[in-house]
């Protein structure tokens, strides 16, 4: 690619106050003629990522090529504006919506070439969200709102996409507004509870472990899906207070467990970044462990690989000094992100959490490419001579291939969905196997 013109960036506050002044007058013209104001919101999917691997300087140097670029699609009364971070606005008018999608989708192929930079070609990722005057908004302040809900919304469905701002985003925007007000103080209003999921020795059905997972029993909607109610928590931080109190909970329940005189397993228990990040995070663990005299060696701690990368010597420390006092190191979700044997070999990991998405249907190689996935992820922890726990297995099929691959831990609802801790009690009182289950899964295999 040809060397492009860069066109330094300027100060995002001014830019703002100019936008704002621009965008009212561009919305009373188009008022008067009758005319349509349509306004794009955009940032940069694993900006981050792009700075840790490549610095600073090269981060900057995609931000002034982005906004070079945008500088050379503008036309009469069109204004680009660059919003700090790695969020971008462009404002044009059209008299036709008919030209509304073309004029994106050219946009938004120039912004999406590669840039290149000094370790190599860069090809950005944009999550981009589209509003319309006066469909959308009458008003510039409403405009650039709807913009930045259908981003984000753009940014939910994995990014890399354009989104077009609609009723129902509007409608989901309330809701999350509405949750993420009633999340506040619902810890202290005993709301949250934990489920455990039982992970199971696929030639066995012994009960190898559980994992906790967090749910919300909301006093009006009833129970909300972690899925809704989780983001939430990690964007506004409340996950900090929220994850020592999950912690402390599955400490409390092994003790209730261990007094019962029944024999416990180790329970998985996720972190999130910001948890990750507090500089007494190992010591406040300890703090817990030490408190409901829970052996460190009955604590999995899950990790997803962004969380890892972030920073990564310092986190090379950090698991040190879990690992040292006796805890596992699971990284969740794998395969869904950096996925590097070069990582893999630092950090100091136990197990892999296969990611559910790479499961299903993993057994029809005609249908996915989920099967080649999954045979290179056994093979790679294979070879590190770690562990590997297969997520979300609901079929016998499902089973029988990952059995077939070395995979020896299931967990998923074709055992059990998550239990609640009386029905985990009752199990570890009892048969502490779910060797029937496996017993029926292998008929189920036969006779088809």
């Amino acid at each position: 690619m040809d060397i492009e013109k860069i066109q330094e960036l300027p100060q995002p506050g001014c830019m703002w106050e100019r936008f704002f002044v621009a965008l009212e007058a561009q919305l009373q013209q188009a008022k008067a003629d009758e005319s349509y104001v349509v306004l794009l919101r955009f940032d940069l999917d694993g900006f981050r990522r792009l700075n840790q691997q490549s610095g600073y300087l090269e981060g900057d140097r995609v931000l002034n090529l982005l906004y070079s670029r945008m500088d050379g699609l503008l036309l009469d009364n069109d204004l680009s504006c660059w919003l700090g971070a790695d969020e971008f606005a462009l404002l044009f008018c059209v008299d036709s919506k008919d030209e509304i999608d073309s004029r994106v989708s050219d946009v938004y192929t120039l912004l999406r070439e590669p840039c290149d930079i000094s370790t190599g070609s860069y090809p950005p990722r944009l999550s981009l969200g589209v509003a319309l005057y006066p469909d959308d908004s009458l008003d510039g302040e409403g405009l650039v709102l709807a913009a930045e809900h259908a981003q984000q919304h753009a940014k939910s469905r994995s990014g890399a996409q354009i989104n077009y701002y609609s009723n129902k985003i509007h409608e989901q925007a309330l809701y999350i507004a509405r949750l993420e007000k009633d999340l506040q103080g619902a810890l202290e209003r005993e709301e949250f509870y934990l489920v455990y999921q039982p992970k199971v020795d696929s030639t066995t059905g012994m009960v190898k472990g559980f994992e906790a997972l967090l749910r919300w029993q909301h006093p009006q909607r009833g129970t909300i899906s972690p899925l809704e109610f989780v983001p939430i928590l990690e964007e506004n931080r409340m996950i900090i207070e929220v994850g020592e109190w999950i912690f402390s909970e599955v400490c409390r329940a092994l003790g209730r467990w261990k007094k019962v005189g029944v024999d416990v397993v180790p329970v998985s228990v996720n972190v999130s970044m910001h948890q990750f990040k507090q500089p007494d995070f190992v010591e406040q663990l300890a703090k817990i462990l030490q408190q409901y005299e829970i052996e460190a060696e009955l604590i999995d701690i899950e990790i997803t690989e962004s969380c890892l990368m972030d920073d990564g010597r310092e986190n090379v420390a950090i698991l040190n000094k879990m690992k040292s006092m006796g805890m596992g190191i699971s990284i969740d979700d794998f395969g869904t992100g950096y996925s590097s044997l070069s990582y893999l070999r630092r950090f100091p990991i136990d197990t892999l959490k296969i990611d559910r998405s790479f499961i299903t249907n993993v057994h029809n190689r005609r249908e996915s490419d989920n099967a080649g996935i999954v045979t290179a992820i056994m093979a790679l922890s294979h070879s590190l001579r770690l562990d590997v726990v297969a997520e979300g297995v609901e079929t016998a099929h499902e089973l029988a291939f990952l059995h077939a691959l070395g995979c020896r831990t299931i967990q998923g609802f074709l055992f059990s969905k998550p239990l609640q801790e009386s029905a985990v009690l009752e199990l570890l009182k009892t048969s502490f196997s779910m060797a029937e289950t496996l017993v029926k899964v292998r008929q189920e295999l036969q006779s088809g």
